[in-house]
């Protein structure tokens, strides 16, 4: 008969882990799917989810020598209550988007040519002419608010708008901005019960609330892990 050789230390170590992490699972009452994921994250990490811009378009942003270029939007009515918010977007989105390595245009740049031409621009082409920029990113805030409707003392996010990308080409000479990407976002936070003003400031809320929406947003544009929270 011939000799069976035993199974080396390591392999038996990592099947014996394995067996061990299954059964606690397990006897935590973890079932079905729940523990297949968890299985899965515990021994080969939680995965990468590809964005939405990289699916549609084949592009990577946070790969290659790409300039973006971020400009954000309200109507006058979001204006009038929250004069700061387009810049606390525009910086807040700027921010998340260079932590994932896009290579995202100066936010004072931008400030300032905005700042020079009264605060608006008329189309993406007058971007597309005037920064020197491969891809436009166009976030367009339709609706905002951190209050709950007829509750003075409850705070609640909602915010609805456009996210638009387009990729800047020469035409006949000329910069021209390209449609590559668009989607309707929608924000609600807290969705199950509003916050109250005594647990947590307005001023607070409001910033936790503007800088989970640039943390969505920016999810259009750079790849994340499935686990990671906002």
């Amino acid at each position: 008969m011939r000799n069976l050789k035993p199974l080396k230390k390591s392999n038996s170590r990592n099947m014996h882990s394995l067996g061990v992490a299954l059964l606690l699972l397990i006897s935590l009452g973890i079932s079905g799917c729940s523990l297949g994921v968890m299985a899965g994250k515990m021994f080969f990490g939680d995965p990468l989810r590809t964005c939405e811009f990289t699916s549609r378009t084949k592009v990577d942003l946070s790969e290659g020598t790409q300039k973006v270029l971020v400009i954000c939007s309200t109507p006058e009515s979001i204006r009038s209550d929250y004069p700061s918010l387009n810049y606390d977007l525009l910086e807040q989105i700027t921010y998340k988007l260079k932590r994932h390595d896009v290579k995202v245009m100066d936010t004072g740049k931008v400030a300032t040519w905005l700042d020079d031409n009264g605060g608006s621009w008329n189309d993406v082409d007058e971007l597309a002419e005037n920064f020197d920029a491969d891809y436009i990113i166009h976030v367009d805030i339709d609706e905002f608010d951190y209050r709950e409707p007829n509750s003075p003392n409850l705070l609640r996010g909602k915010a609805f708008g456009t996210v638009s990308a387009y990729e800047v080409m020469e035409v006949d000479g000329l910069n021209r901005a390209h449609e590559v990407f668009v989607s309707e976002y929608t924000s609600e936070y807290p969705s199950h019960l509003p916050v109250s003003i005594e647990s947590e400031s307005p001023k607070v809320f409001r910033k936790k609330y503007t800088d989970r929406i640039a943390d969505q947003i920016g999810r259009f544009f750079y790849n994340y892990h499935t686990g990671d929270g906002i």
